[in-house]
């Protein structure tokens, strides 16, 4: 109980600090404890969903989410999330339990090392400004169809990496922002975050429905996750951001080699 409260804290500081690394770290967790991968999958994705909740009402309060942008990437990634738990549901009924663990964790560790890949890609994406005229980009009036277009395919293939493993619905999806908006980076942050709050609410039931989530399993994470959060979010002025995604980049990387490794 105690173990798993302080990883609930720790995951949950990281996640308030950094933004990314949620569920990349909390699913490989809960697997090395022994838990079933699809259980694994949808109590990661309650503790998202709450973890983020604290973060996107902090994001909201500070106006830094755009919230056309949250809808064009929710447009691709709810369906194709609730189709990747579709898929889970699909394994779990073709294949013996032991099977459908090997698939999973396989999925779950190739997924985390995309993540840290992705996440040490990032820093070699340049900041965009936004808009000269206003200061601010309204992330609506000015943007064309193929990027409205792009969006929602790329953020189909994110939901649908979340609903399968749980994993992916930060990093991955900040790249996508990195790449077609020119948003100042707190906007990117807040709605990285707001986005991967909606999803892991949405395909998080699902999961739930499936009977693959443990609630008291995901209390006790929450317990230590929220006031990790918190913390993580009042020091990002203090500790450099830069350094630890690195760090946390590295450690994704290893902890997504080792699980797959470890299926051979």
């Amino acid at each position: 109980m105690v173990e798993i409260v302080f990883f609930g804290l720790v995951v949950g500081f990281l996640v308030g600090l950094t933004g990314v690394g949620g569920g990349s770290l909390m699913s490989p967790f809960l697997l090395g404890i022994g838990v079933p991968a699809p259980t694994a999958i949808g109590t990661d994705l309650v503790y998202a969903t709450i973890t983020k909740l604290v973060g996107s009402t902090q994001h909201y309060r500070m106006k830094s989410i755009n919230f056309p942008v949250v809808g064009f990437l929710a447009l691709g990634s709810i369906p194709a999330g609730l189709l990747g738990v579709a898929t889970v549901n699909w394994l779990q009924r073709v294949y013996d339990p032991e099977m459908v663990n090997t698939l999973l964790k396989g999925a779950i560790g190739a997924v985390v090392v995309f993540v840290g890949l992705t996440l040490i890609l990032r820093f070699f994406i340049p900041g965009r400004e936004p808009s000269a005229v206003s200061g601010r980009w309204d992330g609506f009036s000015k943007m064309s169809v193929k990027r409205k277009s792009l969006t929602i395919a790329l953020g189909a293939v994110a939901g649908y990496l979340v609903g399968l493993t749980s994993i992916g619905s930060g990093t991955m999806i900040a790249i996508v922002l990195l790449l077609l908006y020119p948003l100042i980076p707190a906007v990117i942050v807040g709605t990285d975050i707001a986005h991967g709050m909606m999803l892991s609410l949405v395909v998080g039931l699902a999961h739930a429905a499936s009977g693959n989530v443990d609630f008291g399993l995901a209390a006790s994470l929450l317990l230590g996750g929220i006031p990790g959060v918190i913390l993580g979010a009042h020091l990002t002025r203090f500790v450099p951001g830069n350094l630890l995604r690195i760090v946390l980049a590295v450690m994704l990387i290893f902890v997504g080699t080792r699980l797959i490794l470890g299926l051979f």
